[in-house]
């Protein structure tokens, strides 16, 4: 993974998080490139000087300046991008120091050496930028202390080449000579220091890090050392002021580079990662990707996996609520739990090859632990509502597969005897004298009743044809049987659908007939039976009166039926505009 992809993936395009970040780096980037290129037109119209070598000055400043804008669009949470732009903004500051402007001149002098002091604060800070300790914040301090408080009587109490008099307030060669003093022991006695805190930040740190961090520490320190002490070895060795002052911009001009390569490429960057990770989770309330996407980018595995444990089943599930298994120990996906104080919430599955380092992944656990407890309840309540669902389903199928028995019992056995009882009355009608064949015929016409009423009760339980042939012919005769004019409208093929869908189907167009016949006052109804993707679609459609309700009646267990399925029953019944009812019945061929 070519860096962190988090904080672009974690903030929307639109996003007003991104776009305040947008418009703040573009300020800090025009203001970065207006202030270099002031210095350099000052530079070239003074035409004195090494002009092209202060030019460098400026243009490193202005690299420092670049680094920190990357940095910080690619680590919004860290503070690493804002000291690197800082330390940019003071090399060009003190640039300043070598035109002719006086005021521009006086600036300069002031602000000379605070680009040692940031890069002392960068080093103490990284990979962070934030200081992570009382000794840490106290050396900051102390490096900003000696580089912009000690060097004021230097330029107060005796006049400096080339600057200004303006900020003599007495000529006192001996408050300059003593605060030189002071100001070289305090830089020997916090350099040192520095060097130590980092020294044992590197003990603790994993073998990975531990690589980046010798190098960005020790560049740094030797940046700091070289900046302060280079003049002496100039003048210990004979080198002119020219080569000496190039020397200097080019050690310098590779601080931002060992930097931002440490904290996006090095051992430091899947920390960094995780770092924003957390911080994206804090701040971000809505339109965030999915837990998962978040977690598989921070960590560079797309086939990253979150699993939950759902301890009232004691069984693990993915966050839709589906069982799910952890991977064998020693095969090609490993797994870390994650837990709260509350104990185990879930695990990360992920590429054991692609990352084998155990401990990031569960640093990456820590971080979105609470996350993954709110989802697992998430998961928890799915899965709940999945068995209820499925419990509702199996209802439904015993109850629509007991009344295919009960009618198949009613047509083949009492409704046969019926014929037959008929047909023999019939008979015996026929061949009697009148007084028997008077009662005869009676009971032949009675049983003629019975069937006609039996055969209703059947349709009613399970219409024949609904079993035999399917909802497409069981809707062809509903709509016969209408008395009013109806439009059918019916897949052009013979597909047959799971029984249980056929049913919630032909139960939904029978309900939404008999509530358009008796209730609406329409005069014409419209049928649809259709089918996309694995989806059955019923719809009954009047004209009527409209006003209808899911709330109760007939309708409310047609909505329990379909949702038992899991399909979903749409009801639009606006008044005197007529009534929609509409199926949606998912189904397997």
């Amino acid at each position: 993974m070519n860096g962190s992809q988090l904080p672009v993936a974690a903030m929307e395009a639109g996003s007003p998080l991104r776009a305040s970040l947008r418009v703040a780096l573009l300020q800090v980037g025009l203001s970065a490139v207006a202030l270099t290129g002031f210095e350099i037109a000052l530079f070239l119209d003074a035409g004195s000087g090494p002009v092209a070598a202060l030019v460098a000055y400026s243009l490193t400043g202005a690299g420092f300046v670049a680094a920190g804008m990357v940095a910080w669009w690619r680590r919004p949470s860290g503070r690493i991008g804002a000291l690197l732009s800082l330390c940019g903004t003071a090399v060009l500051a003190s640039a300043a120091g070598n035109v002719a402007d006086p005021v521009l001149a006086v600036v300069g002098t002031v602000l000379a050496q605070l680009p040692i002091g940031v890069l002392l604060h960068l080093l103490l800070a990284f990979p962070s930028g934030r200081l992570p300790d009382r000794r840490s914040r106290l050396l900051a301090v102390a490096g900003y202390v000696v580089t912009l408080a000690l060097p004021i009587p230097a330029y107060m109490f005796g006049p400096l080449p080339g600057v200004p008099p303006v900020l003599v307030v007495a000529d006192r060669p001996d408050l300059v000579s003593l605060f030189a003093r002071i100001a070289t022991v305090a830089g020997f006695v916090v350099v040192p220091l520095c060097a130590l805190v980092l020294l044992q930040r590197l003990r603790a740190a994993d073998r990975p890090q531990r690589r980046v961090l010798a190098a960005v520490s020790a560049y740094g320190i030797f940046t700091i050392l070289f900046l302060t002490g280079s003049a002496i070895v100039a003048r210990l060795t004979g080198i002119d002021p020219l080569t000496q002052f190039v020397v200097q911009m080019v050690v310098l001009a590779g601080v931002p580079v060992a930097f931002l390569g440490g904290l996006l490429r090095g051992g430091f960057a899947r920390t960094a990662e995780i770092e924003e990770l957390g911080a994206w989770l804090g701040a971000t309330e809505g339109g965030r990707p999915e837990l998962r996407d978040a977690v598989a980018a921070t960590l560079g595995d797309p086939s990253l996996e979150l699993l939950f444990w759902l301890p009232r089943e004691h069984r693990w599930a993915d966050a839709d609520g589906v069982s799910a298994l952890l991977p064998d120990p020693g095969g090609p996906r490993a797994a870390v739990e994650v837990a709260t104080a509350t104990g185990t919430v879930g695990a990360i599955v992920h590429d054991a090859v692609l990352l084998p380092d155990a401990e990031l992944v569960r640093a990456a656990g820590r971080v979105v632990a609470l996350a993954m407890e709110r989802d697992r309840l998430t998961a928890e309540l799915l899965a709940g509502r999945a068995a209820l669902r499925r419990s509702r389903a199996r209802i439904v199928e015993s109850g629509d597969r007991e009344r295919r028995r009960l009618a198949r019992d009613l047509h083949d056995g009492l409704q046969a005897r019926l014929v037959v009882l008929a047909l023999r009355a019939g008979r015996l009608a026929a061949g009697t004298a009148p007084p028997l064949a008077e009662q005869a015929e009676a009971v032949r016409a009675d049983a003629e009743a019975a069937i006609a009423e039996l055969r209703g009760l059947v349709h009613g339980i399970m219409p024949d044809l609904l079993v035999q042939r399917g909802l497409p012919a069981a809707a062809q005769e509903l709509a016969d049987r209408l008395p009013l004019p109806s439009t059918l409208s019916l897949p052009g093929d013979d597909r047959r659908w799971p029984a249980t869908v056929e049913t919630a189907g032909w139960f939904t167009l029978a309900e939404g007939v008999a509530n358009a016949v008796k209730h609406s006052g329409a005069r014409k109804l419209w049928l649809t039976v259709g089918h996309t993707d694995d989806v059955l679609t019923v719809e009954v459609r009047d004209d009527g009166a409209g006003g209808a309700h899911l709330d109760g009646g007939g309708l409310r267990g047609i909505a329990d039926r379909v949702e038992a399925v899991g399909g979903r029953l749409h009801l639009d019944s606006t008044p005197g505009g007529g009534t929609r009812l509409r199926a949606e019945l998912p189904c397997v061929s």
